[in-house]
């Protein structure tokens, strides 16, 4: 549908300077929106949709903010890359970070929104990979919008939906891990078979379980930091 869909040329220009299917080892993000369905039940699909279209506003400023980009938005998923002008350990740890900025804007977000959705807050999952891809520029119709394409991506996007089966909101791939620079923090580690991936992947489990009906408050000055980051 057209509503459920962000046009990324009109927020993101295809990245430049990046020959056709160039290789490059790159992280990458996946994120989904939960509770959408529920909150598409009780409110109107218009309404939600604007509210997702603003969450999803400020989450490309938080990816801008750590050198990413957005590859896709559709529906209540977003998909982006880290690494098109630094190494793949800058990447890793962009990304982590950038996944953290994120939990904590959802969290404000709610505050700002918990009144009018009481159906529930919105949660998110988040899915964390890093490997060798082809970057490029590809169109059907239209003008060429960055493409990335490989294994870690369908890794990334897989670990992304595990976190439902997992309980826990932010899966990490082992080799993203050994990149990231939290030596302070020891994450949970299990072995998961993710769907059409015939090897079984090593993750880390870097999140919380999911829950509905946590505390929303907020400062004034939270709530400053979100309409300045949303726009």
């Amino acid at each position: 549908m057209e509503n459920d869909y962000l046009m990324l040329n009109d927020c993101c220009p295809a990245a430049t300077n990046i020959k056709p299917d160039t290789e490059m080892e790159l992280a990458i993000l996946f994120i989904d929106i939960r509770n959408f369905t529920r909150l598409m039940e009780v409110q109107s699909s218009q309404s939600v949709i604007q509210v997702v279209r603003r969450l999803f506003t400020a989450f490309n400023q938080v990816v801008k903010n750590f050198q990413g980009k957005v590859v896709e938005i559709a529906g209540d998923n977003l998909y982006a890359v880290f690494g098109l002008q630094t190494n793949v350990r800058e990447a890793a740890n962009n990304a982590y970070q950038a996944a953290i900025m994120m939990f904590k804007t959802v969290n404000l977000f709610n505050t700002a929104y918990a009144e009018p959705f009481y159906g529930g807050p919105l949660e998110i999952g988040v899915g964390i990979n890093t490997g060798k891809v082809f970057v490029g520029e590809f169109a059907l119709d239209g003008p060429p919008a960055l493409s990335v394409m490989g294994l870690p991506v369908n890794i990334a996007s897989r670990l992304q939906g595990k976190t439902k089966e997992l309980n826990n909101d932010l899966l990490i791939s082992e080799d993203t891990y050994r990149l990231l620079d939290t030596n302070e923090t020891v994450f949970e580690q299990q072995t998961v078979r993710l769907q059409g991936i015939s090897q079984g992947q090593q993750v880390r489990l870097a999140g919380k379980p999911y829950h509905t009906g946590h505390s929303l408050l907020g400062t004034r000055q939270d709530m400053d930091y979100l309409l300045a980051i949303s726009g």
